[in-house]
Order: C-alpha cells, then structure tokens, then sequence
C-alpha cells in the first residue's frame, strides 16, 4: 500500500521540527543569541578562570555597584597583588580594584571592587539608574592582575578569554 499525502506531509513536518530544533540548538551553543547562550559562555568562562595561573578567579560578581572577586594564587610562593584591570567589551579600562595585599600560595582571597569605580554604565553592564538587571549577562572582555613575585614588580596577568557571569 501506498502513503496517503497527509501521512507524507506529517513525516515532512517531523523532519522540519527536528530540523528547526537542532538548529536552534546549535545556535544557543554558539552564543548568537545571549539569552539562550549565555550559560554556555558562562561555563566556558568559569573553566578558563577557575584554572588560571598565577591567580584564578572562582567566584565573580556583579551588581549595580559591586564587583566582587574570589582569586585564589595557584604558585607555590607568594605573591603581593597590587590591582585589578578589567576592560568592558568598547575598550574602555578601569582599575576597579587596588587590593595591595600579600595573597599566600594557595590562599583565596575575596576583592570588592569600588562603587565609585564601577559606577558606569559602559564599564559595569550591571549597572543601571532605573530597571533591575539582575540575571542579565554581563562580560568583561578583560580582566588583568598586577602583581610582584618576589623581587620583580610589575608582573602581569591578563586573561585571554573574558569573564562572563549572571547580574546579581
């Protein structure tokens, strides 16, 4: 026995669908679309932070006037961290945070970023005058540490994927 056309029309429906499904799959995974992509780009951020050397950032937030960092040295030395760059997706620098503190080796410290520092729409995507942004993306397309390492001052550790996270 033959098909019938409406049997032949579901099967091409089911096809289109699962079609139309993968393909939009593979565009969340691409990160073309930032509400779908965004987890995607935050977990491949976190793996990159969480395993840099010499220092490794484990938690990052952001909030309309926060930002706060948990860094942990990986060297088996200390080291004295004396800022924090990070650089928002126009180009645009800020020193946000100056902890000048001796991080031990392995040690986890917490560093909060300045209010008056952030407070910018352009460098903080968190930040806003009106509307909550919480759960919104943000991404600094760079983040760099200066740091001396015994008697060498200067050093400087700056990433080479951006940070990306959740607004909180």
């Amino acid at each position: 026995m033959g098909k019938t056309r409406g049997q032949g029309a579901t099967e091409y429906l089911v096809i289109l669908g699962a079609v139309l499904l993968v393909a939009l799959v593979i565009i969340a995974l691409l990160g073309w679309f930032p509400s779908l992509g965004g987890s995607t780009r935050e977990s491949q951020s976190k793996s990159y932070w969480s395993s840099a050397s010499p220092f490794a950032i484990t938690v990052a937030k952001a909030s309309n006037n926060t930002l706060t960092f948990s860094v942990t040295n990986r060297l088996t030395e200390r080291l004295f961290l004396t800022s924090v760059d990070v650089q928002d997706g126009f180009g645009n620098t800020g020193i946000v945070m100056t902890p000048n503190q001796i991080v031990n080796a392995g040690e986890e410290v917490v560093l909060t970023g300045l209010a008056a520092a952030i407070t910018n729409s352009t460098l903080n995507p968190c930040y806003s005058t009106g509307a909550s942004k919480n759960g919104s993306v943000f991404e600094f397309k760079a983040v760099a540490f200066t740091y001396t390492q015994g008697l060498i001052t200067g050093n400087r550790e700056q990433g080479v994927q951006p940070l990306v996270g959740r607004c909180s």
